[in-house]
């Protein structure tokens, strides 16, 4: 079964998680810009960051890029400082595309620091996430 973590690329947040969760599932974790659209995948983890002072073009022309043909499965999970509505407006456009979305997410609050840094709660949380996505992606799908 092949798994693929990407992440946006400014929060550093999303990237340790994203590296610890594909480490977790034996694959590797990569930035958007990195991502080989025509690669098969049975499961697609994308995570992101709620942005409040910029729009994050980004993420909205990878997944308008993204083909239901490559992907099997995809999985959202993003982490926020005050609010989750990103999360809402990702999901619409996924759905919008007609991806194989999964309808488990998962988000988790970050502080607010310099360094960036994740607690053992957001760590053993994204774990247990993306052990459930590939069960789920295994057993079921």
């Amino acid at each position: 079964m092949k798994v693929i973590v990407v992440y946006t690329s400014r929060c550093k947040e999303t990237k340790l998680l994203a590296e610890d969760m594909a480490r977790y599932a034996r694959t590797s974790a990569r930035p958007l810009s990195d991502f080989d659209f025509n690669e098969n995948i049975d499961l697609l983890v994308i995570g992101f960051e709620e942005d409040i002072c910029r729009k994050s073009k980004e993420l909205e022309d990878f997944i308008h890029q993204l083909s239901r043909a490559h992907i099997k499965n995809l999985a959202l999970f993003n982490m926020f400082c005050f609010s989750n509505k990103k999360m809402e407006k990702v999901i619409d456009l996924c759905q919008k595309q007609d991806l194989p979305l999964m309808r488990e997410t998962y988000s988790c609050k970050k502080g607010i620091r310099s360094k960036p840094c994740l607690n053992d709660d957001i760590i053993s949380g994204g774990r247990v996430y993306i052990e459930d996505m590939v069960n789920i992606c295994r057993h079921y799908y």
